[in-house]
């Protein structure tokens, strides 16, 4: 009996063993056709995963101690690339799979869901396609699935969910599409669900509020309409919700009652919520940061919206929010952002806000209806590192030193409002500015010269103000200390001064550089050819003279060259043409004569060319008439001559022509039918013959034009009826015949069409109408005798003749019946009398 046992027990370890050595068998051809779908770097894997050793030493790989199963393969970060084997399947005792921060493409396989034991699937920030394996959300053991950062499409799962034991779903930042199911709620172990950055639809379910659990729920960017669920405020543990960028409407509602609520996150930003903010708002007693931006919510802030006494981020902009800012908002000590930009919010600031002692952004910006002065204390905020109260009507001062301790500011942006004064030279104790924007205000004194002192300065806009200065401009050699300037605005300003050569001392970072309107005199100095970094110069509208200094030609990075409206003299200088990347050039009010150069038809760049009102002569060049990426053209009067040739046809892209007030003479050419985006054309007070082109009907896009003032001869093509045109002018030529009644012609009045002896038509009054007798009448006529008075005298002639056969065939008729009437008439042989006898 003994015995017997002894070999049932052995013959149950040999047959286990074979078992066991067929299973690691398995396992190991599983892990040896993933691997051979797979490259590495230095071929790692390749040169670790080798059958010299044992398969649960492999790098990566983990076994069960007992049976020596792999239970876990973890490769993260080793940009591994290449496709998922299906052959992981096979691997029954697996129940941690990370393969995340790879390369890995293609599709996930659909049996890694049927691993009995599977309790960790985390691919995520790979570049995996197709869908997601439905039998993933009915894995009863399965607890993360983190697949976001990866390219997979498809709907969601539709059926219903069973994942007793999922603490984590991340699907974040793929092409997902579908809806929530509803039976998502089932997930009631659930602590973390992301599905932000995809394309879910549909409402958000009340199901979620199941997940007693969750503490983060993330839906941003999304398609998903209808209103939130009230009950999803009632999750005790939830501590984060973030439904942003989707197209949620309807309030934002609070259940009424007492509720427990840990929430310290709320970003309901870009959707469209309505209504108020809650009045019991204050049952969220632990949020951190609430974010409501981009919404059509209405109302007041609540004045009690002080009890958030751990709020630190604070966004409501632009919503519709009226009302005043509430005082309370000062009593948040721990608040480190309030943005209130682009509301309807009136009043003065709450001197309490200077209260905030962590505070580090404020913007209460494009409010409009702000009025009061800036309270000083919030210029003593030393913790400030972004101020922007642009666009309100804010009055006053900017604070004295004493009130103006700011060492961590670095934007300050105040433009836009009511504030008086000088700039104080302490504004520079702010000494980390880098945005410095005071312009469209009152202020009024010198620059201060001790700007340089803000050695991080970015960018400083003074313009639209009521500034002066000593002569030259001495603040520009302050200014020459900061090496970092990119953006510089002093126009509009009566600065009375020449520009100093010191501006060639400027840093040559500086890309942006305005001094419009600035009653600056005198020549542009030869050293602005040192801001080798410029891309956009304005210095229109000032008294400038002399030539145009060649130095222009060494800022080769500029895009825009604005010297109009200025006294400059001489030609255009050569250099001009070698700056490639210009795409604006404005020259026009000023005195330049001669010729055009050609070279400027070079500027492949060019779309903004204007050279209007000045003394230019000779004819235009050929080369300017093959800019094909010209939008805007105006060489309105000047003394340009000659015809317009057919090139004129290459502005493909031309929406602006303005060619009046020259000596252009001949034809128009036909080929500027071909100009299809023109939508405005002056060809005015020239001297151009001939007809109006008919392929001024393939004008498409025109809307404005002038003619006026040539030789125009010929007739108004009625083609121009059908045109967008909102003005037409042809006046003053000598255009004959019926004006059009139709399209822009029906609202034209008698300006437009003035000393043209030939015109006629009876809407235009005191145009005279088209006599009877004139070429429309007779046409008219002629087209009556055509189209009726002939074809009747041809079928009445035709009528006659039926008539009259028919008659005379009766006349035929009843002669033949006469005769047969008549009796018969019979001749006798004649007897002589003598055979009588």
């Amino acid at each position: 009996m003994e015995k017997h046992i002894f070999l049932l027990i052995l013959l149950f370890l040999i047959q286990f063993s074979i078992s066991i050595a067929f299973s690691n068998e398995t396992d190991q051809q599983a892990l040896l056709a993933f691997q051979n779908l797979i490259t590495s770097p230095n071929h790692f894997l390749a040169n670790n995963w080798t059958k010299t050793a044992s398969f649960c030493s492999w790098f990566g790989v983990t076994c069960s101690s007992k049976r020596q199963r792999v239970v876990a393969l973890t490769l993260p970060n080793l940009q591994l690339q290449g496709t998922i084997s299906p052959s992981l399947a096979n691997l029954s005792f697996l129940s941690v799979l990370n393969l995340e921060n790879n390369s890995f493409h293609g599709g996930i396989p659909y049996g890694l869901g049927h691993l009995p034991r599977l309790q960790v699937i985390d691919f995520q920030n790979n570049q995996l396609q197709g869908s997601v394996p439905t039998n993933l959300f009915q894995h009863p053991r399965v607890q993360i699935i983190s697949l976001a950062f990866n390219k997979l499409d498809g709907e969601m799962w539709k059926g219903p969910w069973y994942v007793p034991e999922l603490r984590v779903l991340n699907l974040r930042n793929n092409s997902l599409t579908g809806i929530i199911h509803p039976s998502v709620g089932n997930a009631t172990k659930l602590m973390n669900f992301s599905l932000s950055y995809n394309r879910i639809n549909g409402n958000i379910p009340k199901e979620i509020s199941n997940m007693s659990q969750l503490t983060f729920l993330s839906l941003v960017d999304n398609q998903l309409t209808g209103s939130i669920p009230t009950s999803i405020f009632n999750i005790s543990s939830l501590r984060s919700l973030t439904l942003g960028r989707n197209s949620l409407s309807g309030p934002l509602l609070l259940d009424e009652g007492i509720f427990l609520s840990n929430l310290e996150r709320l970003s309901l930003t870009l959707n469209q919520i309505s209504d108020h903010i809650p009045s019991n708002i204050c049952q969220l007693i632990q949020l951190k940061i609430m974010s409501i931006s981009f919404n059509k919510m209405t109302g007041e802030i609540p004045k009690n919206i002080g009890c958030l006494l751990k709020l630190e981020e604070f966004y409501i902009g632009n919503n519709p929010i009226t009302g005043t800012i509430p005082t309370s908002l000062g009593n948040i000590s721990t608040l480190r952002n309030l943005f209130c930009e682009t509301n309807s919010l009136e009043g003065p600031i709450p001197p309490e806000l200077g209260k905030l002692s962590n505070l580090i952004e404020l913007d209460f910006e494009e409010n409009y209806n702000l009025i009061g002065q800036i309270p000083d204390a919030i210029f003593n905020i030393s913790s400030l590192e972004y101020i922007a109260l642009t666009s309100n009507k804010l009055s006053g001062r900017i604070p004295t030193s004493t009130a103006l301790q700011l060492p961590n500011l670095i934007e300050l942006h105040l433009s836009g409002n009511e504030l008086e004064g000088e700039i104080p030279p302490h504004i520079t104790n702010a000494s980390k500015l880098e945005r410095l924007g005071l312009a469209d205000n009152f202020f009024s004194g010198s620059i201060p010269t001790n700007l340089g002192n803000l050695r991080d300065l970015r960018l400083l806009f003074l313009h639209d103000n009521q500034l002066t200065s000593e002569h030259e401009l001495p603040f520009f050699q302050s200014l020459a200390d900061c090496r970092m300037l990119q953006y510089l605005d002093v126009g509009y300003n009566p600065l009375n001064s020449v520009l100093p050569n010191s501006i060639g001392n400027l840093s040559s970072t500086i890309e942006f550089f305005e001094m419009s309107n600035a009653h600056i005199n005198g020549l542009i100095p030869t050293s602005i050819g040192n801001m080798s970094g410029l891309i956009t110069l304005f210095f229109q509208d000032n008294s400038f003279m002399g030539n145009i200094p060649p130095e222009f030609g060494k800022l080769k990075q500029l895009q825009g060259l604005y010297l109009n409206n200025n006294k400059l003299e001489g030609h255009i200088p050569e250099a001009v043409c070698h700056l490639s990347h210009l795409g604006r050039l404005n020259l026009e009010g000023n005195k330049l004569f001669g010729l055009i150069p050609a070279c400027i038809g070079n500027l492949s760049m060019l779309q903004h060319l204007y050279l209007g009102s000045n003394k230019f002569s000779s004819k235009f060049p050929l080369s300017l008439w093959k800019l094909s990426g010209l939008l805007f053209l105006n060489v309105s009067q000047n003394s340009i001559e000659g015809e317009v040739p057919s090139d004129i046809g290459e502005l493909k892209a031309i929406v602006k022509l303005d060619l009046s007030g020259n000596h252009f003479s001949g034809m128009i050419p036909s080929r500027l039918g071909e100009l299809q985006n023109l939508q405005s054309l002056d060809l005015s007070n020239n001297s151009f013959t001939g007809s109006i082109p008919l392929s001024f009907a393939n004008l498409i896009s025109l809307e404005f034009l002038n003619l006026s003032l040539n030789s125009l001869s010929g007739t108004i093509p009625k083609s121009l009826e059908k045109l967008p045109l909102k003005s037409i002018n042809v006046s003053f030529n000598e255009l004959e015949g019926e004006i059009p009644n139709g399209g822009v012609f029906v609202n034209s009045t008698q300006q437009s069409f003035l000393r043209n002896k030939g015109l006629c038509g009876m809407r235009i009054l005191e145009v005279p109408a088209c006599p009877i007798n004139n070429h429309g009448k007779q046409s008219k006529s002629k087209e009556l005798v055509l189209k009726i008075v002939i074809p009747l005298v041809i079928s009445s002639f035709m009528i006659f003749l039926l008539v009259s056969a028919w008659i005379m065939k009766r006349k035929k008729t009843g002669k033949s019946r006469d005769v047969e009437k008549v009796p018969e008439i019979r001749t006798y042989q004649l007897i002589s009398y003598h055979e009588i006898q």
